[in-house]
């Protein structure tokens, strides 16, 4: 008897169909899309902007990013330049954001501010200030001084906080204060 339910169990044919992907991601119809690309360029562009052929290009994209996530923000920026946000381009420019951000906070090594650096620092931003009446940009110190953008940072940073310096969010407003701006005062009397 257990050799008849053994063959029993051996004889039984097996099931052809395959299983669900109970995960699968059914798409929209196309007339759906439409209208959800239609609602999409309302939201970003003037209604001047919004044509039929765009609706149709779009369509195919609407339903690719998933709301609120990085690639939607960079999607809906796309849109609003009018470039087509294909998954390549959004993956591309995603990337790229990435790593500029990636350069702009990379740890870097601390500036040993010297009195000589400092010295070459107020030469440069007095100078500045003589010939075209606005104070050098960060950029330019960079380049002056070879650091890099943190290195900048840290050492203006540091020089406001000791008095010598002040700026604000405005290119140009880089300035000498205190001991700093009295010594180029009292530099110039005695010449």
């Amino acid at each position: 008897m257990a050799d008849g339910e053994a063959t029993a169990q051996t004889t039984q044919p097996k099931s052809t169909t395959k299983p669900m992907n109970k995960g699968a991601w059914k798409r929209k119809s196309f007339a759906k899309r439409q209208l959800d690309a239609r609602a999409w360029l309302e939201r970003l562009v003037p209604p001047e902007r919004i044509t039929d052929a765009r609706v149709n290009q779009l369509a195919d994209f609407v339903d690719r990013y998933r709301p609120g996530s990085k690639f939607q923000i960079i999607a809906d920026a796309m849109v609003k330049n009018n470039e087509v946000p294909t998954m390549k381009n959004v993956a591309a420019r995603y990337e790229s954001r990435k790593n500029a951000y990636l350069r702009r906070n990379a740890p870097t090594a601390p500036v040993d501010l010297a009195p000589a650096i400092v010295d070459q620092l107020t030469i440069l931003i007095r100078t500045s200030w003589e010939r075209r009446g606005h104070g050098p940009a960060w950029t330019e110190i960079r380049t002056v001084m070879g650091w890099d953008r943190g290195q900048t940072k840290q050492a203006l940073t540091q020089l406001r906080t000791d008095g010598l310096v002040s700026f604000n969010n405005d290119s140009g407003s880089l300035t000498l204060t205190g001991k700093a701006a009295h010594q180029g005062a009292t530099a110039k009397k005695s010449a």
